[in-house]
């Protein structure tokens, strides 16, 4: 089969930001507009963060198992936003992360989800350690199911220690179990810059009022875990139609999941077929998991039954 030129340039770009061609083998605009027929070109769309300031890709790369030249190319492709905790992949995709962002540190705001002690500072040390940072730039406490451990005045002085440190800049709260009532403990407390919560398009009605006290507040969002695949992006315009959605956060395990996910959030839809995805994803959703936590709360024998489902779903 004859390779089209459209082929050719969309192979060919992936590898234009290596040595491999030579500094001289094109020139610069012949790089940019073989990237742009590739579909990684241009700058990506970027939202605001809630009180925060910081200016996000409205695509981010999380990094559950990512490797460090797939983090790499995100950035050179113009993704800036970076999510790791030093537990994913047994501490392996930290050390990933660290590798990828080496010389590339003044590009990306970094994301830092944490589950230690908070009277100590060693593992948060050892973190950005091995990043090679001195601070991230949004450290996220990951509490799932306990909403007054999220407004206890201990999770507000281990923030207040690490920021007067210099080790953090904003704090958010990420969670996938009660996530509505975490996330008003959160906006109630007051001191959380931004939420991370589970979100899927069948959870919009139940996050509406949320979604009103986060913008009432300037609090931004970051999507995670959404049902948004490799293979059909359609619903990432829907879900950053959601004001207070900054960004979508993806684990990209592969140079043309980044290509996808980013050819995903330059689609347009109009608010018909917005409206039809959303209710694809409704029915979609009947039986599976929703990360609620409903089920478990609603348990008498005090069941997982939330983590067992999602594990039957994944």
């Amino acid at each position: 089969m004859r390779n089209t030129r459209r082929d050719f340039l969309s192979k060919s770009a992936l590898f234009l930001s290596s040595s491999v061609l030579g500094a001289g083998a094109l020139s610069k605009k012949a790089q940019a507009a073989a990237v742009d027929e590739a579909g990684t070109g241009g700058s990506l769309p970027k939202k605001t963060l809630g009180r925060t300031g910081l200016e996000i890709t409205t695509i981010s790369v999380g990094t559950g198992s990512a490797s460090a030249n797939t983090i790499k190319y995100a950035i050179d492709r113009g993704i800036n936003f970076i999510h790791t905790s030093i537990n994913y992949s047994k501490g392996r995709s930290i050390k990933e992360v660290g590798k990828g962002i080496k010389g590339k540190r003044d590009k990306v705001y970094l994301g830092l989800k944490i589950t230690w002690d908070w009277n100590s500072d060693e593992i948060l040390n050892r973190a950005l350690d091995i990043l090679g940072t001195d601070y991230v730039d949004i450290l996220f406490f990951n509490i799932h199911d306990n909403p007054k451990k999220i407004a206890s005045p201990k999770t507000k002085a281990a923030f207040r220690r690490w920021k007067e440190q210099g080790k953090v800049r904003f704090l958010g709260l990420t969670t996938h179990k009660a996530m509505k009532e975490g996330m008003e403990s959160a906006l109630k407390a007051g001191w959380y810059d931004c939420l991370m919560p589970s979100y899927q398009l069948n959870l919009r009605d139940s996050f509406k009022d949320v979604f009103k006290e986060c913008q009432k507040k300037n609090v931004g969002v970051v999507a995670m875990k959404t049902k948004i695949s490799e293979g059909d992006t359609s619903a990432a315009p829907v879900f950053l139609s959601d004001k207070p959605v900054t960004t979508i956060c993806k684990t990209m395990n592969s140079l043309s999941q980044v290509k996808a996910y980013i050819q995903g959030i330059r689609q347009k839809v109009s608010q018909a077929e917005c409206q039809k995805i959303i209710n694809q994803t409704r029915i979609a959703a009947i039986g599976r998991c929703g990360m609620c936590g409903g089920c478990s709360r609603v348990c008498k024998n005090n069941l997982a039954v939330s983590d067992i489902v999602r594990s039957v779903d994944y």
